[in-house]
């Protein structure tokens, strides 16, 4: 698996275009680890800096000290989310605010203070596409042709 971008230590980086990429690894990660629900994160990442991850939809609310029981059977099941941060980057979150996108994201604030949006795309592969493109290019200044690091680790089962 490792030739796809895959392997169980999450070393393995494919480094393509960004369009290019991004329906690659959405493809892969569908392949590999709807069946058995497996938790995933996509690193996308421009000269080794992340600069978007996709994740499965119980990632998100683990990571703010949510129960498994807690968490709605939705964002159980095997889906892709998002979840934007802006720490010092209100440029780029007023670009992101007025992005059409910017209405289908949930806001939540952290205990230090940081803007958080979050949005689960269920299996919509498309809308994944396009929502990460529209973010790329218009809140981070990327082109779809500009060369970007893919990185895609195995988070198991729940």
């Amino acid at each position: 698996m490792a030739i796809f971008g895959i392997n169980n230590n999450g070393n393995s980086i494919v480094k393509e275009e960004l369009s290019i990429g991004l329906e690659n690894s959405i493809n892969l990660t569908f392949k590999n680890f709807e069946q058995n629900n497996h938790t995933f994160l996509i690193d996308i990442a421009k000269d080794n800096v992340v600069v978007i991850q996709l994740v499965h939809g119980l990632l998100i609310p683990l990571s703010l000290g949510k129960s498994i029981h807690d968490v709605d059977k939705s964002e159980r099941e095997f889906n892709f989310s998002m979840n934007l941060t802006f720490d010092n980057e209100e440029k780029e979150l007023t670009k992101f605010k007025n992005l059409n996108c910017f209405g289908k994201f949930d806001f939540y604030q952290l205990q230090d203070g940081i803007s958080c949006y979050s949005i689960n795309f269920g299996r919509d592969r498309q809308q994944i596409k396009e929502v990460t493109l529209d973010i790329i290019q218009n809140v981070y200044g990327y082109q779809l042709n500009d060369s970007f690091e893919f990185q895609i680790y195995d988070q198991g089962r729940f």
